[in-house]
C-alpha cells in the first residue's frame, strides 16, 4: 500500500493551526468579557502600572498608546499542548484629575482555547497591587 502525501495535504493543518495563533482583545462591554476597574490616579500612573503588570505576567509590549496598552504573551512549544500566544489589552480613561477607567481584555485564538489562559484577573491584581503599594 502506497500513501502518497501532497503538499496540500501537510499545508492545510499548518495554516489552520497558524491562523488561530493570534487574536486581538476587544474593549470589554455588553457581552464582551473581561474586566472594569477605576483607579484613585492620574492616566499616566495607570497606564505604567498596566505596562508593568504586563510584563511581569510574561507579556511582551507591543503597544504602548496615551489610552491604550496592549501585549502579547509569546507561545512555547510543548509536545502536545503549546501554552502562550495570547494578546491582552488595557483601554484607559481620565475620568477626573486623579481618577483612571481601566478596561482589562485578554483574547484567546480560536484554536488555542485548549491551551491558552484568560489572564485577565491575574493582570487586574498585578496592576491593584502596584498601584496600591505607591501611597
Amino acid at each position: 500500500m502506497k500513501i502518497v502525501l501532497t503538499a496540500g495535504t501537510l499545508l492545510l493543518p499548518c495554516i489552520a493551526i497558524l491562523a488561530g495563533c493570534s487574536a486581538t482583545p476587544v474593549k470589554p462591554g455588553g457581552s464582551q468579557q473581561g474586566e472594569f476597574r477605576e483607579f484613585p490616579k492620574s492616566v499616566d500612573v495607570v497606564r505604567q502600572a498596566a505596562v508593568n503588570a504586563l510584563v511581569v505576567k510574561g507579556f511582551e509590549i507591543t503597544k504602548s498608546e496615551s489610552f491604550y496598552v496592549e501585549g502579547y504573551r509569546p507561545r512555547t512549544w510543548g509536545f502536545f499542548c503549546t501554552p502562550g500566544g495570547e494578546t491582552s489589552g488595557i483601554w484607559l480613561e481620565q475620568a477626573g484629575p486623579s481618577l483612571t477607567k481601566a478596561w482589562i481584555s485578554t483574547a484567546i485564538s480560536s484554536f488555542g482555547r485548549l491551551c491558552q489562559k484568560d489572564w485577565t484577573a491575574a493582570i487586574v491584581t498585578e496592576m491593584e497591587n502596584t498601584l496600591n503599594s505607591q501611597k
